[in-house]
């Protein structure tokens, strides 16, 4: 029995050796065989395997974006300029996640829809209190109309943060292409195109502004208004003066990330101080209860099984 073992460990220990040595000499035609299937084949099986299900979701696609663009139009000659305004305004600050107002405000109608609709179809019918219904249809609807400016909120206080978390490092890295004999827009243009996010983008944004036609003061004024950080508010209002007055960039961005830094640190040390204050709630609710029960608990049923003479 030792014999029949020992042989099948031997016929296993050469299979793998065997496949092992033709993986290492077939190994580029392995990885050339790969690419081509992946780049090739794979595309040619997936449009003869599916052409009905694409066919479906492309039809569906179209039949919703036919509708959606009847109820956009619809609503483009119903909100009013003030209205819109003020959408754009929620938009810009969260970094346009929908395309339009006119769409924003859509999504938000559907939505509502979507979330009253069900249960004024199937709860309603069946239910013997009749305003306590209706109170949740309308409940749900003003729910799903007010989600989407929550949505907004949470984006724009996203993307506040992590425009405050990349400005130092962006900034030196502007500094250091000025030092180094670059230009301003050249130095942003640089760094935008390295460093990904959204202060990236803003500032893609201006420089693209900037080839249409406006000049930097403009450039930097609408930069400013679009993001809502007062820290980098105060670092372009500081630009903006800089190339008025003629100053060297390199100097002031070099000033302007040392106060940017000091003010994350206090930042920091502000958040660190409210942190006793914000720990005092769950200790209060959740952990002195627990305490409560684990010291008290035996106390508690001593006395009420043998009483205060035991």
């Amino acid at each position: 029995m030792l014999d029949w073992i020992l042989i099948f460990l031997l016929a296993g220990f050469l299979t793998y050796l065997f496949a092992g040595i033709m993986l290492t000499v077939f190994k580029r035609q392995i990885a050339f065989n790969d690419r081509v299937n992946m780049y090739f084949a794979e595309p040619l099986k997936k449009q003869k395997e599916d052409p009905l299900n694409e066919g479906n979701e492309r039809g569906l696609k179209k039949v919703i974006d036919f509708y959606w663009n009847k109820g956009t139009d619809a609503l483009n000659k119903r909100v009013s300029k003030v209205e819109r305004k003020r959408l754009d305004t929620l938009l810009r600050d969260a970094g346009y996640p929908f395309k339009s107002a006119i769409d924003f405000r859509l999504f938000q109608i559907v939505l509502s829809i979507g979330f009253s609709v069900p249960i004024f179809l199937l709860i309603l019918p069946a239910s013997d209190n009749k305003m306590l219904t209706w109170v949740m249809i309308f409940t749900m609807a003003l729910l799903g109309f007010r989600l989407p400016v929550f949505y907004l909120g949470k984006k724009k206080t996203a993307r506040i943060k992590a425009i405050n978390v990349s400005m130092p490092d962006f900034f030196d890295t502007v500094n250091l292409l000025l030092e180094a004999g670059m230009g301003l827009d050249l130095a942003l243009a640089e760094v935008s195109q390295k460093i990904k996010g959204p202060l990236a983008d803003e500032f893609i944004q201006t420089l693209e502004d900037m080839k249409l036609g406006k000049s930097r003061r403009e450039a930097f004024y609408d930069l400013r208004k679009r993001v809502p950080s007062d820290s980098f508010q105060s670092i372009i209002t500081s630009l903006i003066q800089a190339d008025q007055l003629g100053i060297g960039m390199a100097k002031v961005l070099g000033n302007l990330t040392v106060r940017v830094r000091e003010q994350r640190r206090e930042a920091a040390r502000e958040q660190a101080m409210k942190a006793p204050v914000k720990m005092l709630f769950p200790m209060v609710f959740f952990i002195f209860p627990s305490l409560f029960i684990v010291i008290l608990g035996p106390l508690v049923i001593l006395l009420v099984t043998k009483g205060l003479g035991g």
